[in-house]
């Protein structure tokens, strides 16, 4: 039995699609008696709400960014928090920040948004309406992460620098395209996946990732047999031991056993 660990965004789901054969290669993964996990830095809740639109048959979801893990029925088997006043003082950070455009909290299940600049264009989030006010999610004292809406990718790269240097030593932030997620320090992709593979007692040379991103850096690093989207940035394919158009290419290779 082996594990195969996927990123979400840019890496399984393109925009609004999805590539039925990336869908068809996860489903084949499966009847051959393996195991899928779908590493991401979305909430709960949404990436549960994605799994059932599009079939995705997952044995274990890695949310936030290795903060929190569910399994497949939804029973929670790990799960970690911001600080509180932490947390309030990135909030305070964003309003200082002509950057920043929006920001998403989430307590590990449901995530609430807030405008910062809202004359800014939202490109991660232009869909999701404010619920909450600020004061009500700074009251509620659960932070399972913080994604900011950023201005554009390189703004995103500078604010994840920024936080790292004047509050790494109680969160860890991760560029991620148009967004920056700030976690727990210590968390990552990476530890969520180790608690995974232990968890379900799967060899580490069993076990394989996939992702596109900075935030996916870790794990890709971390994990021996990893592959790179040919999509992701030069600096993060360089992580990986391979490089793939597709994860459904990858999934191929390894089944050829090519690799």
């Amino acid at each position: 039995m082996k594990l195969l660990a996927s990123d979400y965004d840019g890496t399984l789901k393109f925009g609004e699609t999805l590539d039925e054969s990336d869908l068809s290669a996860i489903r084949r993964w499966k009847e051959e008696g393996n195991l899928f996990a779908i590493v991401t830095g979305r909430s709960k809740n949404s990436i549960f709400n994605e799994a059932a639109a599009h079939d995705i048959p997952v044995d274990y979801f890695v949310t936030n960014n290795g903060g929190m893990i569910f399994d497949s029925n939804g029973n929670r088997l790990m799960t970690s928090q911001l600080d509180t006043l932490c947390a309030v003082d990135l909030m305070f950070v964003a309003h200082e920040t002509p950057d920043v455009v929006s920001y998403m909290v989430n307590n590990g299940f449901e995530r609430h948004k807030i405008e910062v600049h809202p004359h800014l264009e939202d490109h991660r989030y232009p869909h999701i309406n404010p619920d909450w006010t600020e004061e009500q999610i700074m009251d509620s004292g659960q932070f399972g992460q913080i994604v900011f809406s950023m201005r554009d990718p390189q703004a995103a790269i500078e604010f994840a620098d920024s936080i790292n240097q004047y509050f790494g030593h109680q969160v860890t932030a991760y560029a991620n395209n148009y967004c920056v997620d700030v976690c727990p320090h210590g968390v990552s992709k990476a530890t969520g996946l180790e608690f995974v593979t232990e968890f379900a007692n799967v060899p580490e040379m069993d076990v394989y990732c996939m992702g596109d991103s900075y935030n996916d850096v870790p794990m890709l690093a971390g994990c021996f047999n990893s592959a790179a989207s040919a999509l992701a940035p030069a600096e993060v394919q360089e992580n990986g031991r391979w490089v793939y158009p597709t994860l459904g290419d990858f999934i191929t290779a390894i089944e050829s056993e090519s690799i």
